[in-house]
């Protein structure tokens, strides 16, 4: 197959599927993960696809998905996320979550042992958490992003300015070296910089599709958080860099 056809071919599944990983292209196209790889390059630089670790992403538009399309996005990558995050949350302490569909995963598995509170402006992570029979739930209101089924705003803002928590597990829109973290929304970069500035470690949730991207609006530096929870392993070499900073990989 010549190159022009394979990257049809690669095009065409991206817009069945939104999303390729470069082992896949490789087992169907019949060929090395190096010829995919230049090909996607390639696609990348005419701005026909979004190059990401270990394949692509169908470059969207400016739609933000709502929280129901990212619910069910990448559920077994957001599992493997949870269930490494959830050992960090102990008895006693104030937790601060945001509104990620992979803190809902998070939230649905955290034993029912744990004495905790946990402070979200997340309405479809608050609910979850009701079921819970120890945790404290706090519900931070304000203005309703009903696509996003968060609270957003000033007094969202103000509220979390007053807390002090001992953790927050944070999702993220992208995240890279030279970006850092970086969301769609601009009030949602508001909200979790302000996260940031008040909890005392900084856990970042991180789906491998979102690793090396970037969204428009900036939320911090790399250098300012504390935890990546991914679902790769830890070894893996694109954490060499983020390590350098300091960042600790889960």
């Amino acid at each position: 197959m010549l190159k022009a056809e394979r990257q049809r071919v690669i095009l065409k599944k991206l817009q069945q599927e939104k999303k390729v990983l470069s082992t896949a292209l490789s087992e169907f196209l019949k060929v090395s993960e190096d010829t995919v790889r230049r090909d996607l390059n390639e696609m990348a630089a005419q701005n026909l696809i979004q190059k990401v670790h270990g394949g692509a992403l169908l470059i969207q538009d400016t739609h933000i998905p709502s929280y129901a399309e990212r619910s069910v996005d990448d559920v077994q990558e957001k599992r493997i996320i949870a269930q490494k995050a959830v050992s960090h949350i102990k008895d006693g302490k104030v937790v601060l979550m945001s509104g990620s569909t992979t803190n809902l995963q998070l939230a649905k598995i955290i034993p029912d042992t744990i004495n905790a509170t946990i402070y979200t402006y997340s309405l479809p992570i608050a609910l979850e958490l009701t079921k819970h029979p120890n945790i404290e739930v706090i519900f931070i209101g304000g203005k309703l992003n009903k696509p996003a089924q968060v609270t957003v705003g000033l007094d969202v803002i103000t509220a979390i300015s007053k807390l002090r928590a001992d953790v927050c597990f944070m999702g993220t829109g992208g995240m890279d070296l030279k970006h850092g973290l970086t969301e769609p929304d601009w009030e949602v970069s508001r909200i979790k910089k302000s996260m940031i500035e008040n909890s005392k470690k900084i856990m970042v949730l991180c789906a491998q599709s979102k690793l090396d991207t970037e969204c428009r609006h900036k939320v911090c530096h790399i250098e300012e958080i504390d935890f990546i929870i991914t679902d790769l392993e830890n070894t893996d070499h694109i954490f060499d860099v983020y390590k350098e900073k300091g960042v600790t990989i889960l």
